[in-house]
């Protein structure tokens, strides 16, 4: 069960864009009421018709297929009036090909509707053998920063690491969170290790740094956004205590700010109010996306908290949520979240939805776009399966032919 709940909370994430337009231009104090326009009423997550907007199986220019994709995070640019997502692909020559490395890769639309891919992939998992990041890059989370150089207006957070957690019983990786620059939010490089607290390129952030008194800790999924020049980077944590790490202490979602996106300082991991019971330190979610509205100073956080059995009647058995809950808070330290109330996202038992048939992946991403929300997420599909394409399911064979896809879910959009 622990492994289970563990397995749930690392391996998709979604992470919102924490771009510009999701945060545009705070002037002030947040927290003055006065410049706070009232919240107003908003309505219901719908899943829209069209779905899936991409699905895996792609060739690109190199001849090589996307064989997976997982933790998206989307972001509308308003320069070029456009939404761009991003996410994690597995990149091989065929679905179950030895030469399989973990790319970002990214997507753009004008309408929601129609994506059009780049090429290239906008990061690679590290080539180096001995690099902290070299068998997983994953987990993508964009921030935008007008004001930052010209090189780093972007940076690219991601969950990276090379080994499994060194612990007996553990069988998820050793997470950590990295990051990396780029001034045009297509091409991005490390930030090199003489900027950061660690001796290795791109690594910003450890669990050992969350949770000093631990044992053993990861950090992953990181969702970043940007409010007053502060950077504050929310992420799916865990810590465990004991000789061989075999008491659990902390599992839920951190908070961590910074003035310059490079070096971080612990707020509260885990975010207490994002529990669902507050004096149990274990008793959190995971893949946090997030959305600072200015406009209306208000804080909006999407989490995935499923208990365990819950997403059991779903085909598909890997890494599989029921759906995403929305907290809120006034100045993103303390949140309301309602685990009683319906999700956001659910999967739709009974009548499954175009582009997830087989069930919901971990994990979603939200931006913004005036009063209105895109949600980014992937399901499992068993229509238009590329040949030889297979997922892990719940008969005693252990799989059938499926593929992932992108879809889209709006609020208060056309």
């Amino acid at each position: 069960m622990r492994r289970a709940l563990i397995l749930s909370l690392l391996v998709a994430c979604g992470d919102d864009a924490g771009s510009a337009p999701d945060a545009p231009g705070v002037d002030g104090d947040i927290d003055a009421p006065s410049e706070c326009s009232a919240i107003p009423a908003f309505g219901q997550f719908v899943a829209r018709d069209g779905n899936p907007r991409l699905r895996a199986g792609s060739t690109f220019s190199d001849g090589k297929e996307d064989t997976s994709m997982s933790d998206p995070d989307v972001r509308w640019d308003e320069g070029e009036q456009r939404w761009e997502a991003y996410w994690m692909a597995a990149h091989g020559t065929t679905f179950n090909a030895p030469d399989i490395v973990q790319v970002i890769r990214m997507a753009v639309s004008p309408d929601k509707t129609a994506w059009s891919y780049v090429d290239d992939p906008v990061f690679t998992a590290n080539p180096d053998v001995d690099a902290w990041d070299h068998t997983h890059s994953e987990t993508p989370s964009i921030v935008y920063n007008p004001n930052a150089p010209a090189d780093r207006k972007y940076i690219l957070y991601y969950s990276g690491s090379r080994e499994v957690f060194p612990f007996p019983g553990y069988t998820f990786q050793n997470y950590a969170i990295g990051a990396a620059i780029s001034a045009d939010g297509i091409t991005f490089t490390r930030v090199a290790n003489t900027e950061t607290d660690y001796d290795e390129d791109g690594l910003v952030l450890t669990g050992r740094a969350v949770y000093p008194a631990s044992v053993g800790a990861i950090v992953a999924d990181p969702e970043v956004v940007l409010v007053d020049g502060i950077y504050h980077l929310f992420y799916s944590s865990f810590a465990c205590s004991g000789p061989s790490c075999e008491t659990v202490q902390a599992y839920g979602i951190g908070h961590s700010t910074s003035s310059d996106g490079i070096h971080w300082t612990t707020v509260e991991a885990p975010v207490r109010s994002l529990l669902r019971e507050q004096i149990t330190p274990t008793s959190g979610g995971g893949q946090p996306s997030v959305i600072y509205d200015a406009v209306h100073c208000r804080w909006e956080l999407w989490l995935q908290s499923d208990l365990p059995g819950e997403n059991d009647n779903q085909p598909i058995e890997f890494n599989n949520m029921v759906g995403v809950y929305r907290a809120e808070s006034a100045d993103g330290i303390t949140w309301s979240v309602n685990y009683n109330r319906a999700r956001d996202l659910q999967w739709a038992e009974g009548a499954p939805r175009a582009g997830e048939r087989l069930g919901l992946l971990t994990g979603a991403d939200v931006a913004a776009n005036g009063n209105g929300r895109l949600m980014l997420y992937v399901g499992f599909d068993d229509q238009n399966v590329p040949q030889n394409y297979f997922l892990p399911d719940r008969t005693p064979q252990g799989f059938r032919a499926g593929v992932m896809t992108l879809n889209i879910a709006t609020r208060d959009l056309p």
